[in-house]
């Protein structure tokens, strides 16, 4: 049973089309991380440091959508419907384990920090599911399916604190087994940012250019104004606590710029005026780094350093391109 099992996984290996070996042996230096590159369909590398880096080779292809664990070492991904657990991303060639029981058409992914486990949600059947035991030698286990279908709006950013889901879907959830818990009306949530200790948050709504502090939220809940446009918020799109956790940066689409404000005093730490309309901002690892876009339709990617030299890097494709 075991060759057979062994037989297998190689061949859903081989269906991701990997990149050879010959292809590996010719990358060398730093990586930066793993990313999932819309328009390319492919999990690729980020090779070299902040400043100097590119955008490398493609390690996993033919992919519908895929989400990068924090830790950089592993990915959940859906092809053909089906949803994988690909392990070894540092490999280079990664194995494709088939997680059995997943809902399909998978399209939203937030991982535990730690990336033991992973909540994912599909636009489709508006099901959220839990799945655990993704960083070890145990197969993945997946929880019951969660209804999502009674949000005020549509599901339009998840945070996973490990224990229990945070909806962003015409205002702010909670979901579990017992059901969904509204925590907060809001218009159009756009990004969802946990504290340490993940018993409060931070919320984005891109429609009333605001960003909200929520005490408490899996207990007494009480949300609290954090930043709005007096602050220079203005469409934001993605949230991200800093490195040493005193300022929490804001993706801004409207005015093209990143803001990081002091979380103590919510004074203004510093602004970056930026040459592209930021999308996001995904945590790249477990490190200071994040992206601030995606790479669809041939964008260039930029990365964002949260660490003590606040900065913004583009990463240009590499000579493959």
């Amino acid at each position: 049973m075991r060759r057979r099992t062994n037989a297998t996984l190689l061949l859903l290996a081989g269906a991701f089309a990997l990149a050879a070996r010959a292809e590996d042996a010719r990358v060398s230096g730093p990586i930066s991380g793993f990313i999932f590159h819309g328009s390319s369909h492919s999990i690729r590398l980020i090779l070299g440091s902040p400043g100097s880096a590119y955008l490398g080779p493609a390690i996993a292809q033919g992919l519908d959508a895929a989400s990068v664990s924090p830790l950089g070492k592993s990915a959940l991904a859906m092809q053909s419907g089906r949803l994988n657990i690909l392990q070894g991303l540092d490999t280079g060639q990664p194995a494709a384990i088939p997680i059995e029981g997943a809902i399909g058409a998978v399209d939203l992914f937030a991982w535990s920090q730690d990336g033991a486990s992973a909540a994912v949600y599909s636009t489709d059947a508006r099901q959220a599911q839990i799945i655990r035991n993704l960083d070890g030698p145990k197969p993945p286990a997946v929880e019951s399916t969660l209804d999502l279908s009674s949000t005020d709006g549509p599901v339009t950013t998840l945070a996973f604190d490990g224990k229990r889901l945070l909806v962003g879907a015409g205002g702010l959830y909670t979901a579990d087994q017992s059901g969904l818990k509204l925590l907060f009306r809001m218009a159009n949530p756009a990004g969802i940012a946990l504290a340490p200790g993940n018993r409060d948050l931070y919320v984005a709504d891109r429609e009333s250019n605001q960003v909200w502090m929520i005490r408490d939220y899996a207990g007494d809940t009480t949300p609290m104004p954090f930043a709005d446009d007096r602050a220079g918020i203005a469409a934001p799109v993605g949230l991200r606590l800093s490195a040493n956790g005193r300022s929490l940066l804001i993706a801004n689409s409207g005015t093209r710029s990143v803001d990081a404000l002091e979380i103590s005093t919510r004074a203004s730490l510093k602004h970056i005026d930026l040459d592209f309309e930021p999308g996001k901002i995904e945590a790249l690892g477990s490190g200071p780094l994040a992206l601030l876009n995606s790479g669809l339709d041939g964008e260039p990617l930029y990365l964002i350093d949260g660490g003590e030299r606040l900065a913004v890097y583009f990463v240009p494709a590499g000579s493959e391109e």
